[in-house]
């Protein structure tokens, strides 16, 4: 039987402070109406004598990294953390962030980018957004 799952049902976090030298998550999902991730694979292509023309293709390196948008909610830990970086930069942009879906357990060093936590027209509720690129390999568990 093939089944559908909401995405709403993904659960995502964010590395927001350090107890004992781990992180301490808290959830990015209030006022988060949109996560658009990628893996960004870098791939290179080998053109063999015995492929007949055809190419063989390897995938040598993934650069991912998770498009988040929304509404900005004052008050909420994880948004007001986001926030507070966009005029940091090095190191005090890293963090670590998690993404729990029904299969499995995504967890990552991550730098936090392309902030906006204001901004748009008079009418409108203010936007948050950022991307959140991982640093190196994400480990990943099964659920």
């Amino acid at each position: 039987m093939i089944t559908m799952e909401p995405v709403w049902k993904e659960k995502f976090y964010i590395g927001t402070s350090k107890l004992n030298g781990s992180w301490v998550y808290s959830p990015l999902c209030a006022g988060i109406t949109n996560v658009d991730p990628s893996v960004n694979e870098q791939t290179q292509q080998y053109f063999f004598m015995c492929g007949n023309g055809g190419a063989d293709n390897e995938v040598t390196g993934i650069a991912p990294q998770y498009n988040v948008s929304g509404r900005r909610i004052y008050g909420d830990v994880a948004q007001d953390y986001i926030a507070k970086l966009k005029y940091k930069l090095g190191d005090e942009r890293k963090t670590s962030f998690k993404v729990v879906t029904d299969k499995e357990t995504i967890i990552a060093d991550c730098t936090i980018t392309d902030i906006v936590d204001f901004g748009g027209q008079a009418t409108d509720n203010e936007p948050f957004s950022c991307t959140i690129r991982v640093n190196g390999l994400p480990t990943v568990s099964d659920n």
